[in-house]
């Protein structure tokens, strides 16, 4: 796992490096600068370079950047989006070394000379090392500018790319009042901030990749209390189940779900087949009696409990004694999709929050009505782990707080809901997370906009309580199971080159060549 900062805590972070271990910040600026610059160096071929610098530490990366490029006999243009005389510090430090090279490659210019000699035809590489990560209120005068005129050069210019040093410029914590570079690719600084996963970042850091600047892992590691944590491949390739030679059926983990009304039989279906196609030893499935026709045409695998039925197709108020027994044969249970939003379907969602010792995933339309009475959480008579699965507008309902509120503040939010119910949280979004009842935060790096439709959160739970039936673990289920939906999308789109395409089945069809990367 990789710590994960915002950038306010990533700034905390690297000033106490510096300040209590000792690390000169100009060794830091030239590790990420030169680093940078090994990751830019096979791209610069047959590009004019342009190197757009302000006046803090992001333009002292820039300039370490230049350096590396005229060593390495490359032309590059250093474009001053702020006067030079407002450098200070390490980026000063770095502009002297850089001008003491008196090299016939680095040529000097200021931003009215770009505006004017830029070719909006020409093959560029605009290397954008205009504003960190520190950026507060509205920007003025050549810093909005500069943004503007970089996002339409490439709007008008296909040749052109765009590599953003450490955060695209104009990129912010908090409300976004300003316009951001639309990078191609975002070169980022020790450690991923998180503010570039979600909203404006996720549109336009384009490819990310996070370069050392001389901390190591264990150093920066220690200054993570705010527990997030990026997922990666190796992590969930050890986490990840494997059946045993001697494993049987049952020992494989035993999946319930319940779900399912008329109208809305698709969903817990799609759930049932992620869940048998994820490894899950057997499939148990409650639901209405009026739906059984869709199983049974479906699902041959899957072993079927039919329930009692409201006027309008749900699961009936009185249905819990019926599916008890198959509750308690099971080693985690999934309840909501399908499921509906019928007020005595509510009564039998509430019995089964208040009664299921096994653990527990609520989803879905299960979601919509607890949020009607998330005390029952408190009210339950087992201590068995309960995993929520709301998009930000279902989490918004649940906790009583806006939408944009969350989307600002999301872990914070989560973390106190999580805290205050006992409850472990997916959050579902352009870049899912889980937060657990300890408090850590586990962000998934994998999936895309395709991932963006209806019934691809019932793709989601049955995965995820299929893998939670076969480890009985939570953090394993929500690290693996996000990890391994997010490849569904990542497969198809490098198979058929797009992102919006498919349907859930196609995903679908996908799982067990997702689980063969995974395990190979």
């Amino acid at each position: 796992m990789k710590p994960a900062f915002t950038f306010n805590e990533i700034r905390e972070a690297e000033k106490t490096i510096i300040e209590r271990d000792g690390v000169p910040s100009l060794l830091l600026m030239e590790n990420a600068g030169k680093n940078s610059f090994e990751l830019i160096f096979p791209k610069i071929s047959d590009y004019e370079v342009y190197i757009l610098t302000g006046k803090g530490n992001n333009a002292g990366d820039g300039f370490v950047i230049a350096r590396h490029i005229a060593i390495n006999s490359i032309e590059a243009n250093i474009v001053f989006v702020s006067e030079p005389a407002e450098l200070k510090g390490d980026a000063l430090e770095n502009f002297d070394i850089l001008k003491k090279l008196e090299s016939e490659l680095i040529n000097f210019i200021s931003f009215d000379e770009f505006k004017k000699s830029v070719k909006k035809s020409s093959k560029l590489l605009i290397i954008d090392a205009i504003l960190g990560s520190g950026v507060s209120g509205k920007l003025i005068g050549n810093f909005e500018s500069a943004i503007n005129l970089v996002n339409k050069l490439k709007s008008i210019n296909k040749k052109l790319r765009i590599v953003s040093v450490d955060v695209p410029s104009g990129l912010m914590s908090g409300e976004q009042v300003n316009p951001i570079i639309n990078a191609d690719y975002t070169i980022t600084m020790g450690a991923v901030k998180t503010e570039m996963l979600y909203g404006e970042g996720k549109d336009n850091c384009g490819e990310i990749s996070v370069v050392p600047i001389g901390i190591s892992d264990d150093l920066i590691e220690k200054y993570n209390s705010y527990n997030k944590y990026i997922a990666e491949f190796d992590d969930v390739k050890k986490l990840y189940p494997r059946r045993r030679k001697s494993s049987y059926k049952y020992s494989n983990g035993k999946a319930l779900i319940i779900g399912g009304s008329a109208g809305l039989s698709g969903a817990v279906i799609m759930s049932s087949l992620s869940a048998l196609k994820s490894g899950a030893g057997a499939v148990l499935a409650a639901f209405p009696k009026s739906i059984s026709s869709h199983f049974s045409k479906k699902l041959y695998e899957v072993i079927k409990t039919e329930l009692d039925e409201t006027a309008d197709g749900s699961i009936a108020k009185d249905s819990y004694d019926a599916v008890k027994k198959r509750i308690d044969k099971a080693d985690a249970v999934l309840i909501g999709p399908g499921l509906s939003l019928n007020p005595e379907t509510k009564s039998f969602l509430f019995d089964v929050i208040k009664n299921c010792r096994k653990n527990l995933i609520i989803d879905a339309d299960g979601l919509t009505l607890l949020a009607e009475d998330t005390t029952v959480l408190l009210r339950r008579n087992s201590e068995s782990e309960i995993i929520l699965t709301p998009h930000i507008g279902e989490f918004s309902r649940l906790s009583g707080i806006d939408s944009n509120e969350i989307a600002l503040n999301r872990f914070e939010t989560v973390i106190e809901f999580s805290s205050k119910y006992k409850v472990n949280i997916v959050m579902k979004s352009e870049t899912t997370f889980s937060c657990l009842t300890n408090g850590k935060i586990f962000i998934n790096p994998t999936g895309n906009e395709l991932l963006a439709s209806a019934g691809s959160g019932d793709v989601l739970s049955g995965i995820l309580v299929s893998l939670l039936a076969q480890t009985g673990d939570v953090y394993r289920a929500v690290v693996c199971g996000n990890y391994l939906h997010g490849i569904l999308a990542d497969l198809y789109a490098e198979k058929h080159g797009n992102k919006q395409s498919a349907s859930q089945q196609d995903l679908i069809k996908l799982i067990p060549k997702a689980i063969s990367e995974i395990l190979s």
